[in-house]
């Protein structure tokens, strides 16, 4: 493995070196009949595709609006967990306001800026690519940097620091074999030791008293993808959308399942869908299309000021053929 550098304009980000939820277990899912009552699985699939809304239904937002049931041909398989998959993205919505970061956290810092953070989120992209982690690591990775980060106040030099420790730990949670810390300790060319990282995963451990969950746009992004029916380009284009997001602060203003939506409403733009939403879509992600369609011209706009920048990491991966090179559609005025 080649080591990478993280390289500034700005003079002392940091020493430079050289060369860069997966979902939770499913739990078994045991049918159990209680007074006599039971789902029927095959009336379930059985079921017509396009139905009103409920009301008691926990996604309601709109009774008038037609949507699909995804879920329709997922009923008898228990890996899907169909009964509960609501519930659980309930939770998440839930989630996410709870543990919501302010965008404007780095007023706080003293001695570091937005720039130095893009930089440093540039550069993990590169170490995340080498060590060829699971995109679920890149997301909570950055999540527990902002998180720290508008916590405690750190010089421009232990900010490196903190991101190599923030993706050590996150590598740990979602990785079923981790990078060890001496991986760390090689990618940044010596910079840092082993101790030093041990050290800083225990203050930021501690910092965030040991609260490592929270949901992703990628988490929503699945959902939302099978809500519209996205093929491999589109989704993959929505990868690549949120995960540029990751380089602009601003964006924390949003909540995570807001930047799925919108990535998924601008590359269905992108891509020259006729519709750019629909009441599925608007039934599972709880967004009208007047919500979303602000937030996807939000995105593209940076997605255009990206064109120009010289952050060019996730560019470059998703130019690839493995990523259908997606980086290179053209973009579009919304």
């Amino acid at each position: 493995m080649n080591k990478l550098s993280l390289t500034s304009n700005v003079a002392g980000l940091g020493a430079a070196g050289k060369g860069a939820a997966k979902g939770a277990a499913l739990a078994d899912i045991t049918n159990q009949k209680k007074g006599g009552i039971e789902k029927s699985k095959s009336l379930k699939a059985k079921e017509t595709a396009v139905v009103p809304k409920k009301s008691c239904d926990p996604m309601v937002i709109d009774e008038d609006v037609k949507w699909e049931d995804i879920d329709a041909s997922d009923y008898d398989d228990p890996q899907a967990v169909s009964d509960y998959v609501n519930e659980i993205y309930e939770h998440l919505m839930i989630k996410e306001k709870k543990d919501k970061i302010t965008p404007n956290y780095l007023e706080k810092q003293t001695d570091i800026n937005e720039k130095m953070r893009s930089i440093l989120v540039d550069w993990l992209v590169e170490v995340h690519r080498m060590f060829k982690l699971i995109p679920e690591t890149l997301f909570l990775s950055v999540n527990i940097i902002d998180r720290y980060l508008s916590l405690k106040n750190v010089p421009r030099d232990k900010l490196q620091l903190v991101g190599i420790t923030s993706m050590l730990i996150a590598s740990k949670y979602e990785e079923i074999y981790a990078p060890e810390s001496n991986d760390f300790v090689y990618i940044s060319d010596g910079a840092f030791t082993k101790d030093q990282i041990l050290a800083m995963e225990q203050q930021i451990l501690n910092t965030l008293n040991f609260n490592l969950l929270h949901p992703s746009p990628l988490h929503f992004l699945r959902r939302y993808s099978k809500a519209a029916g996205s093929d491999y380009t589109i989704h993959t284009l929505c990868k690549y959308l949120i995960e540029l997001m990751l380089l602009d602060v601003g964006f924390l203003k949003f909540n995570a399942s807001e930047i799925a939506a919108g990535a998924v409403f601008l590359a269905r733009a992108m891509t020259q869908k006729s519709a750019f939403w629909s009441g599925t879509l608007e039934h599972y992600s709880t967004y009208s299309a007047a919500h979303v369609q602000p937030i996807a011209h939000e995105m593209n706009e940076f997605l255009k000021k990206s064109q120009k920048s010289s952050l060019k990491a996730l560019k470059k991966k998703y130019a690839s053929s493995k990523f259908g090179e997606v980086s290179e559609l053209p973009v579009v005025d919304l």
